[in-house]
């Protein structure tokens, strides 16, 4: 008989921050206008750049230790193979939510699922 694993504390908080994530990006493939995409999609980022540092042990986060920029840097020094995703996650750090054109949209969605895509894998395969 196979023992069930029980999820960690730490585990469990990661859990939840890629579900926030997840939730995100369905919602930004939902939207019907370009800002609501990017609102969504950054959201979902930064949510999974929550879940692989603090899958990896770091304690979440606060204050201005909190933004898309910081949580990029600490995971880029934690994992420097993260680094491929440097034109994905560029899209996500201003607060440029301009999204006006279909192309655009694309992009955006794009560029946040091969980051939800690389970022599951590294947590957990």
């Amino acid at each position: 008989m196979k023992k069930k694993h029980r999820m960690t504390e730490t585990e469990q908080q990661g859990a939840v921050f890629l579900a926030k994530a997840d939730q995100l990006l369905s919602a930004a493939e939902q939207a019907q206008d370009g800002t609501s995409v990017y609102e969504n999609c950054r959201a979902a980022v930064h949510n999974l750049l929550l879940a692989y540092l603090v899958a990896h042990g770091e304690s979440e986060p606060a204050g201005a230790d909190l933004t898309s920029a910081h949580l990029w840097e600490k995971c880029v020094a934690r994992n420097p193979e993260i680094r491929a995703l440097v034109p994905n996650v560029r899209l996500f750090l201003n607060d440029s939510g301009f999204v006006t054109t279909e192309e655009e949209v694309e992009t955006m969605l794009d560029a946040a699922n091969e980051l939800w895509d690389f970022i599951f894998a590294l947590i957990y395969g």
